[in-house]
This record gives structure tokens, C-alpha cells and sequence, in this order.
């Protein structure tokens, strides 16, 4: 058992899977962000999806108290449907993070899009998302990405993209 504290907010359940395969190999368990104070035990791992400008998980480190964020390591595992190049190299987490950017160690998973699973409200949203992809003229493979699979429901979880996670929670525990 590796001692660490793993956190995680999930819309439609890749992210807490994610979180729930993690801490199945540390021997640990996983919970949802908490809404009040908690009690972190060794590196603090916090999993959570990006839904446009929006990541709890980011929000979530950026309120921790300086004496709590100051005595832990503290990583953001981002789940979303970016292509991994352009997660890396938008990084929006390290946006949504501020000035806690440069202390937090950030990852990238790609996760799951089931439109047939969609609110109402986030499948108009990117029903006008797309709709305004299709009228770009010049479209990136990202765009292209999410063209080409609008609608359709696509799985990208991939557990083997745990390791780095893992390595670095073993390497700060």
C-alpha cells in the first residue's frame, strides 16, 4: 500500500473509473473532491474531467489552504477528449491552476464521450460547438477529431496511461 491520497470528480464516469483503477494498484482507495476540509495522507492525486473552460479538480487545488498545498506534493490528472498533443500543448490546466501551476505535477488521460449518456444541456452545447467547427475554414485535426465524431459514442480510456500517474505518486510518497 502506497500512502496517498487520490481525489476525483466525475460527470459520466471515465474520470472515477480512472480514479478507482489508480488506486486499486497504489492498495489504496479513491474518493470524490471533498465540499469541506479533509486530511491528505502523503501526495495528493486529484482526478477530474475538463468540460470547456471548466475543471473541478483544478478549482479544487486552487482553493486548498497554503499550509495543506504547502506540506504535499500535489498532481491534476485531466480526463478529456483533446487529441493528447493538443492537451499537452494548450495545457489549460496549468491556466485553471494560476500561480499554483508551477508546484502542481499535471497529466493528461483521454476519456469517454457517449453522446447517448449526454445532459441535455452539455449535448446542445456541443451541438453548437460542432456546428461552429463545421463552419471554420481552416480546421485543425482537433477539430476535425470532434467533427468526425459527433454524436457517436467513443471510448478512449486507457488504463496502461496510468503508469506515469502511479510512478509519480510512488516517487513523491
Amino acid at each position: 500500500m502506497t500512502a496517498c491520497t487520490i481525489l476525483y470528480a466525475s460527470f459520466y464516469g471515465s474520470t472515477k473509473e480512472y480514479a478507482n483503477e489508480l488506486a486499486k494498484r497504489l492498495g489504496t482507495t479513491a474518493e470524490p473532491i471533498p465540499d469541506a476540509d479533509f486530511n491528505p495522507e502523503g501526495p495528493i492525486v486529484v482526478l477530474a474531467p475538463i468540460h470547456g473552460p471548466n475543471n473541478p479538480g483544478a478549482s479544487f487545488i486552487r482553493k486548498l489552504p497554503d499550509p495543506l498545498f504547502d506540506a504535499h506534493s500535489v498532481s491534476l490528472v485531466t480526463v478529456g477528449m483533446s487529441l493528447d498533443e493538443v492537451a499537452v500543448d494548450k495545457d489549460f490546466s496549468a491556466k485553471l491552476l494560476g500561480s499554483r501551476a508551477v508546484s502542481v505535477t499535471r497529466f493528461y488521460l483521454p476519456g469517454r464521450m457517449n453522446y447517448s449518456e449526454l445532459s441535455a444541456a452539455h449535448a446542445a452545447t456541443m451541438a453548437g460547438v460542432v456546428g461552429a467547427l463545421r463552419l471554420k475554414p481552416r480546421k485543425s485535426a482537433n477539430d476535425r477529431m470532434m467533427i468526425d465524431t459527433y454524436n457517436k459514442d467513443v471510448d478512449r480510456v486507457d488504463f496502461t496511461r496510468l503508469a506515469p500517474v502511479e510512478a509519480w505518486v510512488r516517487d513523491n510518497a
